[in-house]
């Protein structure tokens, strides 16, 4: 197993993972409800440590996919922007962790300067991975293998530009369904990098660029191939 499909293994399981988490949460946190608190709340309290760790899941498997996509895309249907925005969105992840959130009523401000951090980051987070999420599947349909699920990846991905839009609008108006919002937000997101990495996993050798490949594997560059090929006895 290549490199590529391990990273892209790593992100399956970290994706796994929080989804796992993020479920589990809510059946053991239950002084919160459901429709109107964020999930970054079920990161504080006595069980928090598991939405916590599955913050830490999203850091890595978000660099992880980044790294599958860069080592198995062919050049001309990876969109480099749009990695280094999920490889950022990763970084986000980690710092959600480090600062947690402030519990308040939905709607209102953080009151401390590391709930201010956390509000920001989270922010930050999702406009950068709808954005790279966006250029990532929609440069997808240059490659065979690749392109047969560019349409519902870019549909996912258009999906939670459309659902960050709702999230903000119900966060600005302070409605008592805020945390539906963000919830469907983040499971949009996160099937969108488990389909990623999946397709990712079953990617084909064929489909490595050449050059990428032979980095990799220690191969002579073409160019050699070719002069000893061309030295071999007939």
């Amino acid at each position: 197993m290549g490199l590529g499909k391990i990273a892209a293994m790593v992100s399956i399981v970290a994706t796994a993972y929080f989804l796992t988490a993020a479920v589990g949460a809510h059946v053991v946190m239950t002084q919160y409800n459901f429709f109107a608190d964020y999930i970054s709340d079920y990161a504080v309290g006595p069980w928090g440590w598991i939405y916590g760790s599955a913050f830490l899941a999203s850091a890595i498997g978000s660099i992880a996919l980044a790294a599958s996509l860069v080592l198995l895309l062919p050049s001309q249907a990876l969109s480099r922007i749009g990695v280094v925005l999920l490889v950022l969105v990763g970084v986000t992840y980690a710092v959600d962790f480090a600062f947690p959130t402030d519990i308040l009523p939905p709607g209102a401000p953080p009151t401390t300067a590391v709930g201010i951090v956390h509000l920001l980051d989270a922010l930050l987070g999702w406009v950068l991975f709808t954005v790279g999420s966006v250029l990532i599947s929609s440069s997808l349909r240059h490659a065979a293998y690749w392109k047969v699920w560019q349409p519902l990846l870019t549909t996912l991905a258009w999906l939670s530009v459309l659902l960050l839009v709702v999230l903000v609008g119900v966060v600005i108006s302070k409605a008592p369904f805020g945390g539906l919002a963000e919830k469907l937000f983040i499971l949009d997101r996160n099937v969108w990098a488990l389909a990623l990495g999946i397709l990712a996993f079953g990617a084909p050798d064929s489909v490595l660029p050449l050059g990428r490949r032979q980095r990799l594997l220690g191969d002579p560059p073409a160019f050699e191939n070719h002069v000893i090929g061309q030295g071999r006895p007939q």
